[in-house]
């Protein structure tokens, strides 16, 4: 998730909104991580009675990345992230916002 907090902070002014999801509904967990890890960009809780993450989008391998395009449409998706991910991701989003 710090790696993200990169990636909003590039691409943040060019159009790119990024929406993290906690899937696992330990809110006292993820509010500390937050606040340690000085994240900005949206962080929303999973819904219990209506879960999106595995219900929405189908997401059963953690951590998962979307890419939606300002229409809503995904674009591009990553499964896991390891070091060096936040690059392939980037080349994904250079090509999303094309200027």
């Amino acid at each position: 998730m710090p790696r993200l907090q990169e990636l909003h902070t590039t691409y943040g002014d060019r159009g790119l909104a990024i929406v993290a999801v906690e899937a696992f509904r330990d809110t006292a967990r993820a509010k500390d991580f937050i606040a340690k890890k000085g994240l900005t960009y949206l962080l929303l809780e999973d819904r219990e009675d209506d879960p999106v993450v595995g219900g929405t989008f189908g997401v059963h391998v953690f951590p998962t990345s979307f890419l939606l395009d300002r229409d809503g449409r995904i674009m591009y998706y990553h499964l896991g992230f390891d070091d060096g991910d936040e690059t392939k991701i980037a080349r994904e989003i250079e090509t999303l916002l094309g200027d």
